[in-house]
């Protein structure tokens, strides 16, 4: 079985956007790439990264046209996007252990079991929280 990443949000913005972490997302991205390594994320996950896009233009960080074309740049990536009814109750479920308040990080952690992946995050917040550590998290700049 080939390798499998499953890239938070914190990993595809740095990815996209000149910002703190850009040359390790910048790295990990290129490398999986090239490597043809299955990249798999929840299936809202496009909505999430084009929402932070967005509130950068507000923020004034980055122009409408900066936004819209690395929202493109994104959308062309080759990501399987799961969308599996087990997702749901999994997602539950690592919610409730990790006492996560939202949802949207335990769906990323259940695409990533799904996916038997690796999950990389920037969010060193998410990553205090999953205590214990589960064997397939990573976290991006602790190497």
């Amino acid at each position: 079985m080939s390798r499998a990443l499953c890239l938070d949000t914190s990993v595809w913005i740095p990815y996209l956007v000149p910002e703190a972490y850009q040359l390790q997302a910048r790295t990990l991205v290129t490398d999986a790439l090239s490597l043809n390594l299955r990249l798999v994320a929840p299936a809202f996950a496009w909505a999430e990264v084009g929402s932070v896009l967005r509130k950068k233009t507000r923020m004034g960080v980055i122009t409408t046209e900066e936004a819209q074309g690395f929202f493109q740049d994104f959308c062309e990536l080759p990501i399987d996007y799961i969308e599996e009814e087990v997702i749901g109750m999994t997602t539950w479920e690592i919610a409730e252990q990790y006492r996560l308040s939202t949802l949207y990080d335990a769906a990323f952690l259940a695409c990533t079991q799904s996916a038997s992946a690796e999950f990389w995050t920037a969010d060193a917040t998410l990553v205090r929280q999953l205590l214990p550590r589960p064997a397939y998290l990573r976290q991006l700049g602790e190497i």
